[in-house]
């Protein structure tokens, strides 16, 4: 049993304006890496006003793809290698935490090619990374994991390197008028990190109390997931139940459900949240009832299937065809890092039981 949050992580109002100061620590020039969507919702403004005011340079990178590929991550390096980098803003979602970080890596290593990035090694060595999420879903700001896209096998897969931020600066209002699709998917995905952690074989007492915490949390966002309206309040729980998801899996790793998820997105582009979603039912089903019992508990849902179909509702999810969730199966039946957490039978058969139970 351990107990290991290495990230510094604030939450609270204007956190880049209270906080931001921290950043000095880590040197005098940034590259941000972030999307369109962050000039929109203030965040990068935010972060800028801060660099400027501490005299940090920096340099700006918004073309983060959904779902980053590892052709990205070799682009980033190939454009700042020669920059004088010293630390990286992951600012957004998911996809562009996740990608200063593999980026983190390849720019401390500039020589190195891409096959450098899932290399076994055993020292994680980076440039180090500051998260600023504006989504709820991820947690990637408090993980060391960084999930990259690889054509090469046709599928998403996490990096070898483990690259926690140093720093994490969350603020609810970011999300006050994201779409309402993306405030859903995000915070299902939150949901599978917290239920994937509970029913795990390396749960912990240590874990487990994150998970109940941040299942009571995730509890007070339902109504705002079923309607347009976040006020204020809503916004912190969304971020918060974010955040304990992110120290859930931290601990314990994902299991069925984002193993399955990963064929979908890359097959069909379907978003990561809500192909989570699609598969949380079937793993529910088959394992221990007691721990089941618990989850359902704290997120309020009377019975297994009033929990999926208000899944199936705020994602809007329709059922996958057959051919494709035979394929998500047969790769999964054999992907012993997600098949190693899952703590009851991982036959072929029933793998594929809980692949097609929705």
């Amino acid at each position: 049993m351990f107990f290991k949050i290495p990230t510094l992580v604030y939450l609270e109002e204007e956190c880049l304006a209270k906080r931001g100061q921290l950043m000095a620590e880590y040197g005098k020039k940034a590259l941000i890496v972030t999307g369109h969507s962050s000039a929109r919702n203030g965040s990068l403004a935010d972060v800028t006003e801060q660099l400027d005011k501490l005299g940090i340079n920096y340099e700006v990178y918004d073309q983060t793809k959904e779902n980053p590929p590892v052709e990205q991550v070799m682009e980033l390096q190939s454009l700042y290698r020669d920059k004088h980098i010293d630390f990286l803003i992951g600012l957004g979602g998911g996809s562009a935490m996740d990608l200063a970080k593999a980026a983190a890596v390849m720019l401390f290593y500039p020589d190195e090619t891409a096959d450098f990035l899932y290399k076994p090694i055993k020292i994680t060595r980076s440039l180090p990374v500051v998260a600023v999420p504006t989504t709820c879903g991820t947690g990637s700001e408090v993980t060391g994991a960084s999930v990259i896209t690889r054509h090469d096998v046709a599928n998403k897969q996490s990096i070898t390197s483990r690259v926690y931020p140093v720093l994490a600066l969350l603020d609810g209002k970011y999300i006050k008028d994201c779409p309402q699709s993306v405030v859903c998917n995000t915070s299902i995905d939150t949901l599978g990190h917290l239920v994937e952690s509970f029913i795990n074989t390396t749960a912990s007492e240590y874990s487990d109390m994150i998970v109940r915490e941040g299942l009571r949390v995730w509890a007070r966002c339902k109504e705002t997931l079923q309607g347009e309206h976040r006020t204020k309040e809503d916004c912190y729980n969304l971020m918060l139940s974010s955040n304990y998801g992110g120290m859930a899996i931290a601990h314990c790793g994902t299991s069925l459900p984002h193993g399955a998820s990963y064929t979908v997105t890359y097959n069909t582009g379907m978003p990561h949240g809500k192909a989570v979603g699609y598969f949380l039912y079937g793993y529910l089903k088959y394992a221990d009832a007691k721990r089941v019992r618990e989850i359902l508990e704290l997120t309020g849902f009377e019975t297994l299937e009033e929990m999926r179909d208000f899944i199936k509702k705020v994602c809007q999810i329709e059922k996958l065809d057959d051919e494709l969730l035979g394929q998500c199966a047969s790769l999964l039946a054999k992907n012993q890092s997600k098949l190693r957490f899952c703590p009851y039978d991982t036959s072929e058969e029933t793998v594929r039981k809980v692949v097609f139970s929705l």
